[in-house]
């Protein structure tokens, strides 16, 4: 029996969730290494949130899932709760105890680098689903707001990333300009 468009593009879907959710677990594993390892409990705290993100979106993804497997309509909702989590988070990282120990800051450092490369990869694949995806609304959507939920943690990331760049460099009296 031969596929039809709309079976071809569901079993893609799955296919990539498949592989969305694989990530979502090697994320937050890597997360919950970074806070086991980090020296500091501000470092640990903020490890642990995105460990904790990262588990939730495996949820969500399985709930896709089934959803797809009983013939749902994929359908995604990003609980306010969460947006708000993510709106309030403030960076825990620079305490006065950090910004004493600026030279020791090199592990953090790593870590959030390799965060946001795997956020930025979570972001490219379910960009990329969305358009294998489209024409279905609901699961364009789903995907839609993936890649949103994947762009805030990026951010948080990324602030906490700057922020720890330009204080090491002003540490070291490095200025790039």
């Amino acid at each position: 029996m031969k596929k039809g468009p709309r079976q071809a593009r569901e079993s893609a879907v799955m296919k990539g969730l498949r592989q969305a959710l694989r990530n979502e677990i090697d994320g937050a594993e890597f997360y919950r290494m970074a806070a086991g390892s980090a020296r500091r409990d501000a470092v640990r705290q903020m490890f642990r949130f995105l460990m904790e993100e990262e588990e939730r979106h495996r949820e969500a993804i399985v709930n896709q899932m089934q959803r797809l497997a009983e013939g749902k309509v994929m359908k995604f909702e990003r609980g306010a709760s969460a947006k708000k989590a993510l709106a309030k988070f403030k960076s825990p990282l620079f305490t006065d105890d950090l910004v004493k120990e600026g030279r020791q800051v090199e592990g953090e450092v790593a870590a959030l680098s390799i965060g946001m490369t795997l956020e930025k990869r979570a972001i490219a694949q379910f960009t990329a689903l969305r358009k294998t995806a489209a024409g279905d609304a609901g699961a364009e959507k789903v995907f839609s707001d993936l890649v949103a939920w994947e762009q805030d943690h990026l951010d948080v990331l990324t602030r906490q990333y700057d922020q720890m760049r330009e204080m090491y460099w002003e540490e070291a009296r490095f200025w790039p300009f």
